[in-house]
């Protein structure tokens, strides 16, 4: 049969118990009439309930400063219980008095007991010396004073072989509930221990029970004294009557990432906080509550690793209270401050003799967590980003290299735990690049660019030393977030770049030697060519492709664009230096001699004498092509024009002018060009006579030569009054570098004599990069003859040239014409007039050859006059019954209009 339970109340000095046994009978009456039980054996125990022994109340972190009255929430906890052993032929009478006095000091409090206290724990009273008793010490009887007070009963558990001021005892705590439902509001924080008593049972059952030195229980409640020191936590706790007075907790853990020590406390003490009432003055014994957090380690040196630039990192404050912040739901993993408005931590950092700070939001962590959560990572990772002043920081730290060096404007952290805890590491950065800010200036240039280092620099051990990591860092540490990399071109500054090469590629990666760089391009990468052509799309060198000039095969380094310091100063420098270059198109390597090769330096060096401070920097471009010549019309077709050049430089420095100069020109005509062979003769002598002029404006260089050769004369045919143009343009803008040759113009002619006939004309021929060639050749000449008879004269002439011009798209035009007419005139009286005039013209869009012949006649008597124009109009000779393009039969008026304009012309030009 189940025991029953009987309730004993004694209300003089307030005994309340609620009492079952087990193992006894009942055996009679006592003295008083009652009931006396008898243990029957050693298992005989009586249980005692007890009413709650503890009251949980909300805290608050300051006084109240309010008309109204002040309430706080409060929860009252579970009664509890007590179950004491007695000895085998105990007999207790069933009175208030026996059952007290039975269970005083004679039996054992056993470990299946419980109370619920502090609330939300149920703890169980042990002895802490192995081998003794928890016992009960209280009185049977009321206790009165000599005043007639009465004392409120109390059953003060202890130890057997407890001391004064301590009750030897130690307690097993039991979760009943981890969280209270009381929340923060208004005046009022939550309640003690909150979010703390998981842990506290936790850390009991796996390193050690906490100490009580005082266990007592009352009717109004009970009081406690506890505390508890574990490897990471510490508690301690101090009730009176139900009421907490002192509740301490503390985690001692770190900040993510650094790894700084720190300690959690979250201290709540009663105190009597004021009440500022406009009606009265008063005060609460309320609960005050302070969370703070304590820096023990601020300091922490050895810090650099392949992924962490800083030797040392320091948080400049030791302490932080964040009572007023958002209550952390874990204490043993939060972010202070919580994630919408966190604490701003004040961090320094140190890399050789730079010091940066910052402030940045911290992740504290401590307890059996290796690392925070990946839920609290995800909150944390908006906040993961310092901004500092653009500062020049050594992101490698190894043998510093020339691309080690960047201008960092934000840092983005993380960190991961080795095993000794976490090591920070910087997930990733944004920097300026400096060398590029220089040369090409701009908005592109101005703006941080996000970089991360490579995976292959994370795999690194991170206990290298720095000798060890100068060994072991890639050529490449760095790569930009974005795939695509940053443009690096400079087709539209030419000028910075050495005129003469206009490099233009996406770099992916930083290179410690040579700064930013297409790594598809570095020796050794696999499928260099098309890397190559892929790297350097849209560059160009003399206006030509510059992927296709560069030798693959020797598997060049891409140019390097550096900062460096000289004399002291740090400068910027771009160097491609020895890179040799391959025929392609018009390009070529010439007959004798070395190989084609490009030398390329931007930056500085020192002042010319008389130009400024002796030793003084300035800077200086300078870009030279050697050892090459352009060929027309390029191979396979046979050759017509061959230009070669020992060098051709552009230099350029702030005190001068940007200049160029061409050396060794040499000038060869081949198959139909030959008649122009002692041109080139004459021009070379001239060029290595008269120095070349020069020219600079906004958008480019022009050096040429332009001289006029007297007479030339080549077979049959005499040449006179001819100027000779060379001309090289390196221009600014984004277009090809342009190699011109002309002798006279279409504007001004030469005089040609070929055998008895004379005329004129012109050759214009233009090389620009890999544009098709613009060729203009125009040669005219014919035969006059005039008699005077006085009372006659007469005149016959017979003419005929031929034009041809091959436009930069590449269509061809080529024009002839034949003219041949007379005229007679008597007396003066009579005047007659034959014109003939036949011109054929082929174009190549598409392929067609047409014509046209004028016949006009003029007759002049004096007093009458008439014109005759006998027009064919333009037929087609070639190219099917397609109409040909830009031509339509002129009417009856415009052909008279158009033959009366042109005889008029014809006379005044011939006739004499």
């Amino acid at each position: 049969m189940a025991a029953q339970t009987f309730l004993i109340v004694r209300s003089d000095d307030f005994v309340v118990l609620a009492v079952r046994w087990s193992g006894f009978e009942i055996r009679g009456q006592g003295h008083s009439a009652l009931p006396l039980l008898a243990a029957t054996d050693d298992r005989a125990t009586v249980t005692v309930g007890l009413p709650p022994q503890a009251v949980l109340e909300q805290t608050t972190v300051s006084g109240f400063d309010t008309a109204a009255l002040v309430h706080s929430d409060s929860r009252l906890a579970g009664s509890g219980e007590l179950e004491f052993r007695v000895q085998a032929g105990t007999v207790i009478e069933l009175s208030a008095a026996g059952i007290l006095e039975a269970l005083a000091d004679r039996a054992r409090c056993e470990p299946t007991s419980g109370i619920e206290m502090p609330w939300g724990l149920t703890i169980v009273p042990l002895a802490r010396t192995p081998g003794t008793q928890v016992v009960a010490e209280h009185t049977d009887q009321p206790v009165v004073a000599g005043s007639g007070t009465v004392a409120l009963w109390s059953m003060l558990l202890r130890a057997s072989d407890a001391t004064p001021g301590d009750a030897g005892l130690s307690i097993r705590p039991t979760l009943v509930t981890e969280k209270s439902g009381i929340l923060a509001g208004g005046l009022f924080q939550p309640p003690p221990l909150e979010a703390w008593r998981k842990s506290i049972v936790a850390s009991s059952q796996t390193f050690s029970l906490p100490r009580a030195t005082r266990f007592e229980l009352t009717a109004l409640g009970g009081s406690l004294s506890a505390a508890a020191k574990w490897p990471t936590d510490s508690w301690s706790h101090e009730m009176v009557l139900g009421r907490d007075q002192k509740v301490d907790v503390a985690t001692q853990g770190a900040l993510w990432p650094f790894g700084f020590g720190a300690v959690y406390q979250d201290y709540t003490t009663r105190q009597f906080l004021p009440v500022n009432d406009p009606q009265t003055l008063g005060c609460v014994a309320g609960l005050m509550r302070r969370q703070t957090l304590v820096i023990t380690q601020p300091i922490l040196t050895g810090t650099r690793t392949p992924t962490f630039p800083f030797d040392e990192v320091e948080i400049l404050r030791r302490e932080f209270t964040l009572s007023t912040t958002a209550e952390p739901q874990d204490p043993h993993m939060f972010i202070p401050g919580g994630p919408l408005t966190p604490v701003q931590f004040p961090v320094r950092c140190r890399s050789g003799n730079t010091d940066i700070e910052f402030v940045l939001p911290l992740i504290f962590f401590s307890g059996p967590n290796p690392a925070p959560s990946p839920a609290v990572l995800t909150q944390w990772q908006p906040h993961a980003t310092a901004r500092i002043p653009g500062t020049s920081l050594d992101m490698i730290g190894a043998g510093t290299r020339p691309g080690d060096v960047l201008e960092v404007h934000t840092l983005t952290f993380g960190a991961r735990n080795d095993g000794t805890g976490p090591r920070p590491d910087v997930v990733k950065f944004d920097a300026v690049l400096p060398a590029l800010r220089t040369l090409l200036p701009g908005a592109v240039h101005d703006q941080p660019q996000t970089l991360r280092y490579t995976p292959q620099l994370h795999r690194l051990a991170r206990s290298l030393t720095e000798t060890e990591r100068a060994a072991s860092v890639p050529d490449v540490p760095f790569r930009f977030e974005t795939p695509s990399g940053v443009p690096v071109s400079f087709t539209k500054n030419a000028d910075r770049s050495g005129g003469l090469v206009a490099p233009r590629f996406n770099a992916d990666g930083i290179s410690r030697e040579l700064g930013p760089v297409p790594t598809g391009v570095l020796p050794g990468a696999p499928n260099f060519e098309a890397a190559l052509i892929n790297a350097f799309n849209g560059a160009t060198l003399f206006g030509f492709p510059l992927a296709s000039l560069i030798e693959a095969a020797l598997q060049p380094k891409p140019p390097s664009i550096i900062q460096t310091r000289v004399n002291d100063a740090l400068v910027t420098e771009m160097r491609w230096e020895r890179v040799r270059l391959k025929a392609h198109s018009a390009f070529r390597a010439r007959e004798t001699g070395p190989p084609p090769e490009l030398d390329l330096f931007a930056g500085y060096a020192p002042a010319a004498p008389g130009a400024g401070t002796p030793g003084a920097l300035e800077p200086m471009t300078t870009c030279a092509l050697r050892n090459f010549a352009l060929v027309l019309p390029p191979p396979p077709l046979p050759l017509l024009l061959k230009l070669s050049f020992d060098a051709v430089t552009f230099t350029r420095t702030a005190s001068q002018a940007p200049a160029v100069a061409v050396d060794g020109l040499k000038i060869e005509f081949a198959g139909p060009l030959k008649l122009l062979q002692e041109l080139q003769s004459q021009l070379e002598k001239l060029i290595g006579v008269r120095g070349p002029t020069s020219g600079v404006s906004t958008t480019g260089v022009t050096v040429g030569y332009e001289v006029g050769i007297p007479k030339a004369a080549a077979g049959l045919f005499v040449l006179q009054n001819v100027t000779g143009r060379v001309r090289v343009t390196v221009p600014f803008v984004e277009k090809p570098v342009t190699v011109a040759l002309g002798f006279a113009s279409r504007e001004h002619p030469f005089a040609l004599s070929v055998a008895a006939f004379g005329g004129g004309g012109y050759a214009d021929v233009e090389i620009a990069g890999d544009n098709e060639p613009k060729v203009e050749i125009s040669l005219e000449f014919g035969a006059m003859l005039a008699v005077d008879f006085v009372v006659a004269k007469a005149e016959v002439h017979a003419l005929g040239g031929v034009r041809f011009q091959r436009r930069p798209d590449g269509h061809v035009e080529l024009e002839a014409f034949v003219r041949i007419g007379g005229s007679v005139e008597l007396l003066g009286l009579v005047t007659v007039a034959v014109e003939l005039r036949v011109s054929l013209t082929y174009l190549d869009d598409p392929p067609r050859l047409f014509g046209r012949a004028t016949l006009v006649i003029e007759l002049d008597l004096t007093l009458y006059s008439e014109t005759v124009t006998v027009d064919s109009g333009t037929f087609e000779l070639i190219g099917g019954s397609a109409p040909a393009r830009g031509t339509r039969r002129l009417t009856a008026a415009e052909r008279d209009d158009a033959s009366f304009e042109a005889w008029h012309r014809y006379r005044k030009a011939f006739a004499s």
